[in-house]
């Protein structure tokens, strides 16, 4: 502002003389800088006269630009007064509408609690609402028309009921769907941003399955109409439909027909809009017209098992089951005669009219099921029988020739897998095979009413527990029960073991007896199970663990008993007739035909529990099972981990495969059991006749007193032997009465074996030589023929068969007894045929004495035992 001022002031001052004086001083020097410039005397005087017109025309200009700048002056300090009065004004102006401006800002800003809404919010409120109402508008425009269209569809198919139905028929129908699906896409970007359905979408989706239903049931009421004039449900034969009025036959199929090409159409139109939706999922329930039928028996099931009757009991399922199997039984011949031909006419002859009934009627139990299963969960018992029946139910069904390929599910499945396998660019090699098969044979199977269940992990750990539970108590009864380890006869014929009991005898306890009928009992509820992981359940996890528990149980009352007659005498529980307890004479436990009877109830049980294994490796179904179970990798591994199965790893070859059974480590243990018990008993019997055996063997030193006895009576027994015969008589008469003919020959024949080289070895081998006189040897003769006949009654008792095999194993010691026992008058005769003269001598003289299997050498060792032999 200043610098204007200054500007100003300097434009209006007058000029200055010396800076005229000095521009013309300047302009002199310019133009003469010479005195000979100015020889010249006119050029000076124009310059004079030059500067002085233009001096007097700046003089004029000076005039009126002073005048000029004057009233400019006096202009601008006027205009200057004026604005200086606006700006004050405006500066008031200002202030007022800031004030006015700070009233406002308080009034439209949001407010507080304690404070009335303020107007913007109110706004902001209204404007939400407008939209609010603006979207409300919309909406209702769209379900106005959605529903206005649905309305129409219904109408349009009441209107022509009556005609064929076709695509024509369902105009307005398809006007809504492209309306409806026009709407949706049109709500895609809504739903993008969102993140979530939009309900309207939800609403039509709803609205068209409704229409199509609404349109589904004008038809279904009609025929359901018709059908009543039928008299369905009740069953209908050919003969008594051949004989309604023909009206009413020509309303039933043309109605029946109608709902078919109803279906056709509704097909076509689901296809032609490439959707998948609530419509779609219809046709996997089946034909329309068989649906309808199925209504009034539905109303007739729920009446009788979901309602209050006495027929609705949890604990009786098999009621239900067999109400569908007559249902099914009743209609056959109405769906096969009469209703096929109506498929064909309606489009659908490549379905089976009485399969697709049986698969619509198979939802009634199915629908049952889902709902009073889980209120079985707490109550194994009948949720246990309630698979059984399902499961039996399942098998009747197959039998009566029931298959899901055939009925519409069948095939609509089987037309997608087939669209898949032509969608898909690579498949494996097994893939590829499958798909070169005709399609029936990759078609699928039903899996019955007890995968409802099966397929449940939760229902089925709830069976397979229960399961497992009932059989754990029933083996623990088993083996608790006072006559578990009872020695018994198979007297009613309930044992199942036939084989067993003409290859091992009936005789066995009544804990293996009962043990064995309970593994077939869990082989009989896992049998029918369609799936191998299922069944493979019951091996796993309750037949290998009762299997190893009995095994134990076994094993550990041998431990026991072996404890009981060991130096450390002690009461052991767990022996097989009980516990022991204080003041029990454990030696009478231990010895003697009581204390054989213990070994031999292990031994009997293990042997009939090991046959039972062996029979069960070769049955079918454990050969299927395992057959199974090596096919599979997951339950493979599993096999493998577990120790009482056999290992077929990758490195075991076809033939140790083939040759394997389920139950070969079991068997292979429960048989070292059995040679275990077989060693126990041999050892036992062979020990305790040779304790009884040493006084007898201490009175045949005293010299004396065994001539005495001779000659006072040579047919005489000493009383020494008395003692060691009986108990031998009595174990060997309880071991043939007890065990199977071949378990008693060869036990005998060990004990036989062992005893006889026994007596052999302290009788004569022992004693020197020269020991026997002629009236010894014959005794001695006389007392083997005891033993050997002694043996022969006691087996009797087990059949005249097993007495005929009592002489072999003695053979020996009666060959060294008529060694012994050659008769005095003989004797040279004998030692000469033995020792001086050839084979042929010496066979003549062992014929002569009874001799049959001593070696010449064995002969000549014996001999020299009599006083009265030469060398």
């Amino acid at each position: 502002m200043s610098a204007i001022t200054e500007q100003l002031q300097a434009l209006l001052s007058p000029p200055l003389a010396s800076t005229s004086q000095e521009r013309a001083l300047e302009y002199l020097d310019t133009t003469y800088p010479t005195f000979d410039a100015l020889d010249d005397g006119d050029a000076l005087d124009r310059a004079l006269e030059a500067a002085e017109g233009r001096s007097q025309d700046l003089n004029q200009k000076l005039e009126t630009s002073s005048a000029t700048t004057a009233r400019k002056i006096t202009s601008t300090l006027t205009s200057a007064s004026t604005y200086l009065h606006s700006a004050k004004e405006l500066s008031l102006t200002r202030h007022s509408l800031v004030d006015q401006l700070s009233t406002l800002t308080e009034e439209l800003l949001p407010s507080g609690q304690d404070k009335q809404r303020t107007l913007l919010e109110e706004l902001e409120d209204l404007h939400v609402r407008l939209n609010e109402l603006q979207n409300a508008r919309s909406y209702v425009a769209v379900i106005e028309k959605a529903l206005e269209l649905s309305e129409q569809a219904v109408a349009e198919i009441e209107s022509s009921k009556e005609k064929p139905v076709s695509e024509t028929s369902l105009s307005k129908y398809m006007e809504l769907q492209n309306y409806v699906s026009a709407t949706i896409d049109a709500l895609k970007p809504a739903e993008s941003v969102h993140g979530e359905p939009v309900k309207i979408v939800t609403f039509l989706h709803d609205l068209r399955t409704r229409t199509w239903k609404g349109i589904v049931g004008v038809l279904s009421d009609s025929l359901l109409a018709i059908a009543e004039q039928l008299r369905w449900p009740s069953p209908i034969s050919p003969d008594l439909y051949d004989s309604l009025e023909a009206a009413d036959k020509s309303a039933f199929e043309s109605t029946f027909v109608n709902l078919l090409l109803l279906q056709t159409a509704g097909e076509k139109i689901n296809v032609a809009t490439a959707e998948t939706n609530s419509v779609n999922a219809l046709r996997k329930q089946g034909l329309y017209p068989l649906q309808t039928l199925l209504e009034p028996i539905s109303m007739r099931f729920r009446y009788h098992f979901d309602g209050k009757r006495q027929t609705n009991r949890l604990d009786k399922p098999e009621w239900y089951f067999t109400h569908v199997l007559n249902l099914m039984h009743e209609h056959k011949s109405f769906m096969t005669t009469n209703i096929q031909p109506l498929l064909a006419r309606g489009g659908y002859g490549d379905v089976n009219a009485f399969d697709e009934f049986c698969r619509v009627l198979l939802s009634l139990p199915t629908r049952k099921l889902k709902r009073t299963v889980p209120l079985l969960l707490t109550t194994p018992a009948i949720l246990a029988h309630t698979v059984y029946q399902t499961l039996i139910f399942d098998g009747s069904v197959r039998d009566g020739g029931f298959e899901i390929r055939r009925t519409w599910e069948g095939k609509q499945r089987l037309r997608l897998a087939e669209e898949e396998r032509k969608k898909a660019k690579t498949t494996t090699a097994r893939e590829a095979k499958r798909m070169s098969k005709p399609p029936y044979e990759t078609a699928i199977e039903w899996e019955g009413l007890s995968e409802l269940i099966l397929g449940h992990k939760d229902w089925f750990d709830s069976w397979l527990h229960g399961e497992k539970q009932f059989a754990d108590n029933q083996y623990n009864e088993i083996i608790s029960s006072p006559d578990a380890w009872q020695i018994s006869d198979d007297g009613d014929g309930g044992d199942s073991g036939t084989q067993l009991s003409a290859d091992y005898g009936s005789r066995t306890t009544t804990s293996a007896r009962r043990f064995k009928a309970l593994m077939e009992r869990v082989t009989e509820r896992f049998q029918p199970l369609p799936h191998l992981v299922h069944k493979s359940h019951f091996l796993f996890d309750i037949q290998l663990p009762l299997l190893e528990a009995y095994l134990t149980r076994i094993t550990s009352s041998l431990d026991a008993y072996e404890r009981l007659s060991s130096s450390f005498i002690r009461a052991v529980p767990g022996a097989l007739a009980g516990q022991v307890g204080h003041g029990v004479d454990t030696k009478r436990l231990t010895s003697g035909v009581e204390g054989l009877t213990r070994v031999v109830k292990a031994l009997v049980s293990a042997r009939w529990i090991k046959a039972a294994m062996e029979a069960w490796g070769e049955d079918l179904a454990f050969l299927e099972l395992w057959h199974g179970i090596q096919e599979n990798p997951v339950l493979r591994a599993r096999a493998e981990a577990n120790m009482l199965l056999p290992r077929t790893g990758p490195t075991a070859t076809l033939n140790d495969q083939a040759d394997t059974t389920m139950f070969d480590v079991l068997v292979k243990q429960y048989g070292d059991v059995v040679n275990r018990s077989e060693d126990m008993i041999v050892k036992q019997i062979c020990a305790e006749v040779e304790t009884e055996l040493k006084p007898y063997f201490a009175g045949q030193y005293d010299k004396t007193g065994s001539e005495n006895v001779g000659e006072s009576n040579a047919l005489s027994i000493p009383a020494t032997l008395v003692s060691p015969i009986s108990l031998l008589s009595s174990e060997i008469s309880f071991l043939a009465q007890t065990l199977p003919t071949a378990e008693v020959t060869g036990l005998y024949r060990k004990v036989a074996t062992s005893l006889a080289t026994y007596i052999i070895q302290r009788s004569v081998s022992h004693r020197g030589k020269a020991q026997f006189t002629p009236t010894e040897g014959q005794a001695f003769k006389d007392e083997c023929s005891t033993w050997v006949e002694t043996c022969r009654m006691a087996l009797s008792s087990g059949g005249v068969a097993l007495a005929k095999r009592a002489d072999p194993p003695w053979q020996r010691l009666t060959d060294v007894a008529a060694v012994v026992g050659v008769p005095e008058a003989d004797f040279e005769k004998v030692v000469a045929g033995v020792f001086d003269q050839d084979d042929a001598e010496f066979e003549q003289a062992m014929k002569e004495i009874g001799v049959r299997a001593l070696s010449r050498m064995d002969v000549q060792n014996f001999l020299r035992a009599r006083v009265d032999f030469r060398s």
